[in-house]
């Protein structure tokens, strides 16, 4: 007994699916769950069919066999199928917007004639008008528009050239006539004839002769501007989008008094100098001297005129330079590790000696390995001001101003949570900052004890009354300037930040504690700003060096008198 059974997949598709034929012999029925074995191999079938990543094989069926569809047929295949209406539904919200075969909106007549205007048989048409027509241009050209105004004397040539764009307009409104005329589109689909028309006729009517216009614009050729006298636009002055830099850590100094104390030291690197010398120049003698000092120096100069200012301003970054701006490196700043005690030979030639910490090969280009610095009096011990944690550069740099106006031997900046010693600051010191001894100090707590062991004594400036214990003892200004401590020893003065002063840890660490008093009846105004502190500070303790100099001119005086 032989038993036949022929399946087909299950998935509907549009031409015949491929069948599977399985013949089976008496033996081969076992059992009653040949049936089942068969379902499930249908649905094997019709699952792999509907995993193809190319979709269900399309197979056709013909007298001689089963065949493979072509491409052509598998199109037309698609597009029959694209036709049959759809049993989904896609809601955008609650309105329908599946795409209905029956139901799709046909194209306006305006997108139908720019399609045959693009793709049709109506460009070709339009080409042979144009060609026909001479190829004018419909719109004045690029020079007309944006060019100067002419003068009287080429009205005639404007009257001329302006009439021939007119002409040239009615000669494209001619061919858009004709296209209409020969496509059948005169633009009357609103209204039959005999009745008036309506708005909204004559508003898609100008639009299609609009678009028409635009259409032959672009594609006929512009004609030569007219020959006349065009006078040039003076070029518009641009801020230069970088500053040019001789080196990657070139600094620009700016401001007379800043510049001409940088040439003179000549402490940095100086690589070139800036002077303006536009046409409202007050000063030609100052800038004169300035160019010949830094010619004697070997720095070369290059003048500025009036497109020049802007640069100068990006370079001293808008603040007032006075019309000198000068590239240089970076100012000298060693690290310090600690002072070192006095030379045996202070009195014949007082100077400060000290340790430098660890510095890098570019921090050693710049700051050197000094080993001492001079000191301004024989007589006296050197006084050394650090100023610890000072945020506001303007005070840093007036600090460094006052400082080294009274007499000061060097100061010291903590590197930490410190104001950069840039060119603000070094503006604010007004050019002191060249001429003055600097340092870098990393661990103030160690430089401190360092000190202290090497017979420096230390000073430190709080806001409040007097805290002193038995480790630290309380001085008033009063007292500074009558023990004159500079005569039996070398001291350093602690001066804390604009807020909160030093700080409880750094206070420690001194040997004194010194503040000034509020002597007013008020207490509006609690403290003085940091560089005035520091300045009444520094003058208590330089007091005595003073009074010895006067000293000793008046005896100099009076022995010359003899």
């Amino acid at each position: 007994m032989t038993l036949a059974l022929v399946f087909r997949a299950a998935r509907p598709s549009p031409v015949a699916a491929p069948a599977l034929s399985v013949t089976l012999t008496a033996p081969s029925i076992r059992h009653a769950s040949l049936v089942s074995s068969l379902a499930a191999i249908h649905k094997g079938l019709a699952r792999s069919e509907r995993a193809r990543p190319q979709g269900a094989r399309t197979d056709k069926i013909s007298d001689q066999g089963t065949t493979r569809m072509t491409y052509a047929e598998r199109q037309k295949a698609r597009e029959e199928l694209a036709k049959q209406r759809p049993t989904f539904k896609i809601r955008k919200g609650k309105k329908d917007i599946t795409e209905y075969p029956d139901k799709v909106k046909k194209k306006s007549r305006q997108a139908r004639l720019v399609y045959q205007l693009k793709a049709g048989k109506l460009g070709a048409q339009l080409k042979e008008l144009l060609s026909q027509d001479g190829g004018k241009a419909s719109e004045p050209s690029a020079f007309e528009r944006t060019g100067p105004r002419p003068d009287l004397k080429d009205r005639p040539r404007q009257v001329a050239a302006s009439a021939s764009r007119d002409r040239s307009l009615s000669n494209d409104r001619d061919v858009v006539a004709e296209l209409s005329r020969t496509t059948g589109d005169s633009g009357r689909s609103s209204r039959s004839k005999g009745q008036p028309s309506t708005g909204r006729a004559r508003k898609g009517r100008a639009r299609r002769v609009s678009s028409l216009d635009a259409h032959i614009a672009r594609h006929r050729p512009r004609e030569t501007p007219p020959v006349g006298p065009r006078v040039a636009k003076p070029a518009k002055v641009r801020e230069p989008l970088s500053i040019p830099y001789t080196t990657a850590a070139s600094q620009f100094l700016y401001g007379k008094a800043v510049v001409q104390a940088a040439l003179k030291s000549s402490r940095r690197k100086l690589y070139k100098l800036y002077i303006y010398g536009g046409a409202n120049r007050q000063n030609p003698h100052e800038d004169n001297l300035m160019q010949n000092l830094a010619k004697r120096k070997g720095v070369p100069v290059t003048i500025l005129g009036e497109d020049g200012l802007r640069l100068m301003d990006k370079m001293a970054q808008s603040r007032p330079h006075n019309g000198y701006v000068l590239e240089a490196s970076p100012l000298p700043q060693p690290p310090l590790k600690t002072l070192g005690p006095l030379p045996e030979d202070y009195a014949s030639n007082p100077r400060c000696l000290f340790e430098l910490a660890h510095q890098s090969t570019e921090e050693a280009l710049i700051n050197g390995y000094p080993e001492s610095i001079p000191s301004p009096s024989a007589t006296h011990k050197p006084l050394v001001v650090v100023l610890d944690q000072i945020l506001d550069p303007q005070n840093l740099g007036a600090i460094l101003r006052t400082v080294s106006f009274l007499g000061a031997t060097a100061v010291g900046i903590t590197r930490h949570g410190s104001a950069p010693l840039g060119n603000v600051a070094v503006k604010a010191s007004a050019g002191a900052s060249e001429t003055f001894n600097l340092f870098a100090i990393d661990s103030l707590p160690q430089f401190l004890n360092n000190s202290r062991a090497n017979g420096w004594a230390v000073y430190a400036a709080v806001a409040n009354g007097p805290t002193g214990t038995k480790q630290r003892r309380h001085v008033s200004l009063i007292d500074v300037e009558e023990t004159d401590p500079l005569r039996r020893e070398p001291c350093v003065l602690l001066v804390g930040n604009e807020g909160k002063g030093l700080d409880r840890l750094v206070v420690k660490k001194a040997d004194y504690e010194v503040n000034i008093p509020n002597l007013s009846p008020s207490d509006t105004v609690d403290s003085l700003n940091v560089s005035v502190a520091t300045g009444l500070l520094c003058s208590a303790f330089l007091r005595g060096m003073v009074r010895e100099r006067e000293r000793a001119e008046t005896e100099g005086k009076g022995l010359a008198l003899f």
